[in-house]
């Protein structure tokens, strides 16, 4: 039987290379990547196992649509991040926003595509009726609006919330725990209860190629939403499981969640703060609406669409945790 063709957006990312990784365990697919630089160490890395690395621009849509050719499967990915330090979050949301329409364009063209997996995040805006926008979700669900307006895209298309990725807390301040001499702890401030829910995603850079792969072995009713979290924990037992897993520390209650002011926070991390303190306020408002059920309603957990060996694949947060040397980031 003649191979399938995945082309993977942002192949030497953690997500994108993670999706790379699963499917070149798989005999029946062709692997092709899309990078802004093939001849980076890590493009290279990919080349030599066989991967298809080709260079296109998410913001160059003349770029995109060679890429596609002959595509099956596309994996859709944006980062809302990639710019939001030097040029804030209007110009990243921005940004984002015309790489998501260029993706969404450019797929729609291809005759042999039959799954479009694209990355998004929940409509904020859209849901609060304008009372909150999380930019780094904003942008990715506007893009969706527009994948709806084509119906033959659409019913190719699985949008997927990925959740919380642990190696958040070794690249953003504003996640990683402190050490507080006096009381003996850990300690983690938010503008959140530590009793709020908390997806996790565990490792993305593994896990998000096994909900990709699952989804497309059992591709879900075109235009579903799938919601992929290993887990879900509070704020409170995600620290905990952190101490445990580290080793740094694995005693009852010697962790612990402040709750802190949106304006401390912010004060306290500054952009990310501000961004963060969007998604608390956006959590908030749909818990204290009662729109949490219905939200809920929105989207599937991706493990309805999963073999049970695939479930079984998924490495759990406590084992992701543990597969950090956490020292190497200053813990």
């Amino acid at each position: 039987m003649a191979q399938k063709l995945i082309v993977v957006v942002g192949a030497t990312g953690g997500q994108g290379g993670a999706v790379v990784s699963a499917f070149l365990k798989d005999s029946q697919w062709k692997v092709r990547g899309i990078t802004r630089n093939p001849v980076s160490e890590k493009a290279k890395a990919l080349s030599a196992k066989g991967v298809d690395m080709v260079k296109a621009d998410l913001n160059d849509l003349s770029s995109l649509q060679p890429v596609f050719e002959g595509a099956n499967v596309v994996f859709g990915i944006t980062d809302f991040y990639d710019s939001f330090e030097t040029q804030g979050w209007q110009k990243s949301m921005d940004v984002e926003y015309t790489q998501g329409i260029n993706l969404a364009k450019a797929v729609a063209k291809v005759p042999t595509l039959e799954h479009y997996i694209w990355s998004t995040l929940p409509y904020s805006s859209k849901a609060t009726g304008g009372a909150v926008i999380v930019p780094h979700f904003e942008a990715k669900a506007r893009v969706d609006d527009f994948i709806k307006e084509d119906e033959a895209l659409l019913q190719k298309t699985t949008f997927c919330f990925f959740t919380t990725f642990v190696y958040n807390l070794t690249h953003y301040d504003s996640f990683k725990p402190i050490y507080h001499p006096n009381a003996k702890k850990w300690i983690q401030f938010y503008p959140a209860p530590g009793g709020s829910v908390y997806p996790c995603l565990g490792d993305h850079q593994i896990n998000t190629g096994i909900f990709v792969s699952g989804l497309v072995q059992n591709r879900p009713p075109g235009g579903t939403y799938v919601k992929c979290a290993v887990e879900d924990h509070t704020l409170e037992s995600y620290l905990a499981l952190w101490g445990r897993a580290s080793g740094l520390s694995p005693e009852a209650g010697s962790t612990s969640i402040i709750e802190v002011s949106p304006e401390t926070y912010i004060g306290l991390y500054g952009p990310m703060g501000e961004e963060t303190t969007r998604q608390w306020a956006f959590t908030k408002f749909i818990i204290d609406n009662g729109l949490i059920e219905r939200l809920g309603s929105v989207f599937k957990n991706a493990q309805e669409f999963m073999s049970e060996e695939a479930i079984a694949s998924l490495v759990s947060v406590e084992e992701s945790f543990k597969t950090i040397d956490w020292k190497a980031y200053g813990y």
